[in-house]
């Protein structure tokens, strides 16, 4: 039996919407054509934008595939135009709906399905409230399925579409399939200003084309000195207090004077600030290069402590029914009137050990713990040997 996925199409039901698989049965398809093709809505017109024969069956990671029923035709193209320009008109209905009944978000879009037995309003915003009540009243209102699904703010300016601070057309609303990952990292990244105001987009949201340049100006930086680091050139020794990575040049204070200086007239990085963040030597000269040409002096590491053990005498078993012996006495350090006037002075006698009975005599060999510095005229106590100096 054929496997389906080798017969497999990519179909868009918008311009700049994500790419949904969908199961030929057959059929032979070219870029651009119309289809039909069932979904768990109903069915729906849709675009090809990816032949059978040009799908990686191995990306795809989805075992049952809806089949593509039908090319469309131009009644069905008819029809679709009409059943948008209706959905088109009731948005402002809609949304009175969406106020009466508590619907937290605004009602940005709405989209029937092919065969008129369905209604998709997109809303956006962040709460969920009211989503039942508005879809009850709404399929009563319409005489069909209303169901309600939340959008983001990106999937709100694709809907709207627009032209970007660039003066293109939205990437978003144009060709971008899925939106990437932006952090603020790609800014500070670029050497870019950290204004709200350039760096987001019509959505609010970080611009998508930080992510685009965000490779090459990773591979342009590793031929670059870094911040804080001192280079030599044609002029004298500077420190980098600037670098234009697109011009390929830093800009280096030489002597209380800015200069700008290219990447062909750098040498190498002479000495390394110990203040400054992430000084490293540039890509162009290891660090062991630059010891070994005494640009540098090599770090000395620290020498690990070693714990020191005293090796102990092999000590003989205690008999069983006899006192331990004391440990003699060690003398007290003279000091000046240490121990002068105390109360409780004087030579303590040391308590006698208590006899070990024969029913509690423990198996193997057993060792006295060394003295270590307790006060005079105490005894050993129990318990394992201190090896430690």
């Amino acid at each position: 039996m054929t496997d389906p996925r080798q017969n497999v199409a990519g179909v868009r039901f918008r311009n700049a919407g994500p790419i949904e698989y969908f199961h030929a049965a057959g059929m032979r398809l070219e870029v651009g054509e119309s289809v039909i093709v069932e979904t768990n809505r109903g069915p729906e017109l849709a675009r090809v934008v990816i032949a059978p024969d040009q799908v990686v069956v191995n990306e795809l990671g989805e075992d049952n595939l809806h089949p593509i029923l039908r090319l469309a035709t131009e009644d069905d193209l008819v029809h679709a135009s009409d059943l948008a320009a209706r959905a088109e008109e009731l948005l402002p209905e809609a949304r009175a709906i969406a106020e009466e009944a508590g619907l937290e978000g605004r009602v940005d879009r709405a989209e029937f399905t092919l065969d008129g037995e369905r209604l998709t309003f997109l809303v956006s915003g962040e709460g969920t409230g009211g989503q039942r009540e508005f879809s009850r009243r709404a399929g009563r209102r319409w005489d069909v399925r209303a169901t309600v699904r939340r959008i983001g703010a990106r999937d709100r300016a694709r809907l709207a579409g627009g032209y970007g601070i660039c003066g293109r057309e939205l990437c978003c609303s144009n060709w971008l399939a899925t939106f990437p990952s932006v952090s603020i990292r790609l800014a500070k990244d670029q050497e870019l200003p950290l204004n709200p105001e350039k760096i987001s987009g019509l959505c609010g949201r970080l611009l998508c084309c930080l992510s685009y340049e965000e490779e090459g100006y990773k591979e342009m930086k590793k031929t670059l000195p870094r911040m804080g680091q001192r280079c030599s050139t044609p002029t004298g020794e500077g420190k980098v207090v600037g670098i234009n990575v697109l011009r390929r040049q830093v800009t280096l204070n030489v002597g209380g004077q800015r200069i700008e200086v290219g990447e062909r007239d750098l040498g190498l990085v002479v000495r390394w600030d110990p203040s400054a963040r992430n000084a490293e030597p540039p890509p162009s000269i290891t660090r062991e290069e630059a010891i070994a040409q005494g640009l540098i002096e090599p770090e000395e590491e620290p020498e690990p402590e070693l714990e020191v053990v005293a090796a102990m005498p092999e000590a003989a078993p205690i008999e069983l029914g006899r006192e331990s012996r004391e440990a003699p006495p060690r003398e007290r350090p003279r000091g000046r009137g240490r121990g002068r006037g105390r109360r409780g002075g004087g030579n303590r006698q040391s308590s006698p050990q208590p006899q070990q009975q024969s029913g509690d005599a423990p198996r193997g060999r057993v060792f006295r713990r060394s003295s270590g510095n307790r006060p005079a005229g105490e005894g050993p106590r129990d318990g394992p040997p201190s090896c430690l100096l």
